[in-house]
């Protein structure tokens, strides 16, 4: 077995804030997906769970970035990443609250 212990109380905050940015890319990959599903289903059911999925992973990227520190090339990645999730679910009419995530109201949005 090659398992290597970090050296310092450092190494192992970085190695977790590299695993969560890691998990929020995969998250966002995941989203992708269903929102690929939801583009070419026939179901109106299937489509909208599948963007639920979709914004629920939006939601949770914009709930736990702020509480990583990435590197620079993994926070660069992150927000591109999230830039296009976030200009998809818009293209498919789900509005967004960049803060939160969540829906605003109709009127909010010109």
């Amino acid at each position: 077995m090659n398992y290597q212990h970090p050296k310092s109380n450092l190494d192992i905050l970085e190695q977790a804030h590299h695993i969560c940015a890691q998990f929020l890319l995969t998250d966002m990959n995941v989203a992708h997906t269903f929102l690929d599903v939801a583009e070419v289903t026939e179901s109106a059911d299937t489509r909208k769970r599948n963007q639920e999925h979709a914004l629920t992973a939006y939601q949770t990227v914009l709930r736990l970035l702020p509480r990583i520190a990435p590197s620079d090339d993994e926070r660069s990645a992150l927000r591109e990443r999230l830039q296009i999730l976030r200009a998809r679910l818009l293209g498919m009419g789900i509005e967004l609250n960049d803060e939160t995530g969540a829906a605003p109201d109709r009127e909010s949005r010109t």
